[in-house]
């Protein structure tokens, strides 16, 4: 079951979002187009690893892979509409697998999830604005 769990983890986590998260944000869409929403993942994602930075100094464990994958699956649902809320499935795989693992706790897992939503979500909408409405 761990060996599964592993692959679960390796994945679902963080190092497979990083390059294909920016290329089905932009895919298909018109150059100006596209460019609002990747800007805001990359805000989101600066804004989720400093808050988790000052979470982590304050020596309050919280899991970055789920933070990572749930901040995605907050863009993918602003971006491309509901139905990318099946990427939950996802998020709750890798939460099984660090817990399975041994690598993180529920609450921790819970955290990161939790963290990764708020974070990202407002990260996402902070730079929406500034993009669409600084004009």
């Amino acid at each position: 079951m761990k060996s599964f769990a592993r692959l679960g983890t390796n994945v679902l986590a963080l190092w497979i979002w990083i390059p294909l998260l920016p290329i089905a944000i932009t895919w298909g869409a018109p150059w100006p187009a596209g460019w609002g929403p990747l800007t805001a993942l990359a805000v989101a994602a600066l804004l989720t690893l400093a808050v988790w930075s000052v979470f982590k100094a304050l020596d309050f464990e919280i899991a970055p892979q789920t933070a990572t994958v749930s901040g995605a699956i907050v863009v993918l649902t602003f971006t491309f509409g509901g139905l990318m809320h099946l990427g939950w499935l996802l998020v709750a795989g890798v939460c099984w697998s660090l817990v399975t693992r041994g690598e993180r706790t529920y609450p921790e897992a819970a955290a990161g999830m939790l963290l990764g939503s708020l974070v990202g979500g407002l990260g996402y909408w902070l730079a929406i604005i500034v993009i669409y409405f600084d004009r």
